[in-house]
C-alpha cells in the first residue's frame, strides 16, 4: 500500500499464527481489505513462521509488532494501537469473528458522526450452550440487540475501534488505560468523546463452555467488580460488610433485569430462555460469590486469573466447540 490505509486491525497473538488463524481468515475476507493495514503483535517475528504467505497477500498491509513474551493481551494490543497507521484503528481478540460489511459499517459510522469509538453487536460465536450463552449475556450483555444501537453511555472495550488521535493522547502510558479495569472509555467520556454501537457488521465471541471455567470467570469477574465499586464509592468497612452479606439477593436481582432486557416477549434471545436459564444461574451464583469476596478481601489474584482468559480461549471451552471453532472459518 502506497498511501495511508482506512483501517488499522490490530491482532494479538502470545504464541503462533495458528492461534489468530480463524480470526484473521475472517478479517481476509472482508470488503475493502485492501485498505486495511493489518496489525500482528507478536512475541517475536518467527512466531509467524507457521502461516502461509496466502492468508496475508489481500491485505493491504501488514505490519508485524514483536514485543517480547506476552502476558497481557490488552496491553499488548495497546502497543499495536501506537504503531498504527490508519486514522482508525480497531482492536479484534484471537477468540471473535468479524462478520460481513463490519468494515463497511466502522468506516461509515466514523464518517457520518463525530465519534471517539465505535463499537459493533456482538453474537456467539459457539452457541449450543447455556453456559457459552451466560458468559457472553455477562460480559456484552449491553450490545446483543441492533435495534439498541445508537449512541451509547459505554460500548465494548474488548473489539473495540476508536479514533487514532484519541488513543494517541495517552502516548505510552495507553497500556495502563486498556483491559478489563482499565479506565480508558472513562477517560474518554470525560474528555467529551461519544461513543457509538453500530447496528450492522456484528463480531461473533466465543464464550467459555466448561463449566469450570465458567466458575473462576465469573469468580474472579465479580471479585474484581466488587473491589472496584468499593473502592471508588470509598466504602467503609461496614458498608462493605452490609454488601457482602447482601450479595444472595444478586443473582435474584440480575436474572430479573436480564429476563427484562433479552428474554421477556418481543426481545431477540426470548426462544432461547429455557436452555440458558439453569447455565445463567450458576453464573449469577458464581459472580455474587465473588462479588462477596471482593466487598469484603479486596481483588487478590482477580486480574491475574482473568488475563488468563485473554491469553488462550480455546482452553476454557468444550470438547466440541473446540473441535468446532478448530476448524477452517467458512467464507461469509
Amino acid at each position: 500500500m502506497n498511501d495511508t490505509p482506512d483501517l488499522s486491525v490490530i491482532v494479538v497473538t502470545p504464541t503462533t499464527f495458528e492461534q489468530i488463524r480463524r480470526t484473521v481468515a475472517h478479517l481476509r475476507v472482508q470488503g475493502a481489505v485492501d485498505r486495511l493495514e493489518l496489525v500482528l503483535v507478536v512475541p517475536t517475528e518467527g512466531a509467524l513462521a507457521d502461516h502461509d504467505p496466502a492468508e496475508l497477500a489481500p491485505f493491504g498491509a501488514v505490519t508485524v509488532v514483536p514485543v517480547g513474551p506476552i502476558d497481557n493481551v490488552d496491553r499488548a494490543a495497546a502497543r499495536g494501537m501506537l504503531g498504527a497507521a490508519a486514522p482508525i484503528v480497531a482492536t479484534i481478540e484471537d477468540h471473535a469473528y468479524v462478520q460481513s460489511g463490519w468494515v463497511e459499517a466502522v468506516l461509515t459510522a466514523y464518517a457520518e458522526g463525530d465519534w471517539g469509538s465505535v463499537g459493533s453487536v456482538m453474537g456467539n460465536a459457539n452457541p449450543r450452550t447455556g453456559l457459552s450463552w451466560a458468559n457472553l449475556l455477562l460480559g456484552y450483555g449491553w450490545w446483543l440487540q441492533p435495534e439498541q444501537a445508537g449512541e451509547l453511555p459505554d460500548v465494548p472495550s474488548h473489539n473495540a475501534t476508536y479514533r487514532r488521535d484519541v488513543v494517541a493522547r495517552f502516548g505510552d502510558a495507553l497500556p495502563d488505560h486498556v483491559g478489563r479495569n482499565g479506565d480508558l472509555h472513562d477517560r474518554l467520556r470525560a474528555a467529551g468523546e461519544r461513543l457509538y454501537l453500530t447496528p450492522v457488521g456484528s463480531i461473533t465471541h466465543a464464550n467459555p463452555s466448561r463449566l469450570r471455567a465458567t466458575a473462576d470467570l465469573r469468580f474472579h469477574a465479580g471479585r474484581l467488580y466488587g473491589d472496584e465499586r468499593a473502592r471508588q464509592g470509598d466504602w467503609s468497612p461496614a458498608r462493605r460488610a452490609f454488601y457482602a452479606a447482601a450479595s444472595p439477593l444478586i443473582p435474584l436481582v440480575r436474572s430479573k433485569r436480564m429476563y427484562d432486557e433479552h428474554f421477556a416477549a418481543g426481545r431477540g434471545h426470548a426462544e432461547l430462555f429455557p436452555r440458558i436459564v439453569p447455565g445463567l444461574l450458576a453464573a449469577l451464583v458464581f459472580d455474587a460469590v465473588g462479588q462477596a469476596a471482593g466487598y469484603l478481601r479486596g481483588p487478590g489474584r482477580a486480574p491475574e486469573v482473568l488475563a488468563t482468559f485473554e491469553m488462550d480461549r480455546i482452553q476454557h471451552l468444550d470438547a466440541t466447540d473446540r473441535r468446532l471453532l478448530a476448524a477452517p472459518a467458512e467464507p461469509m
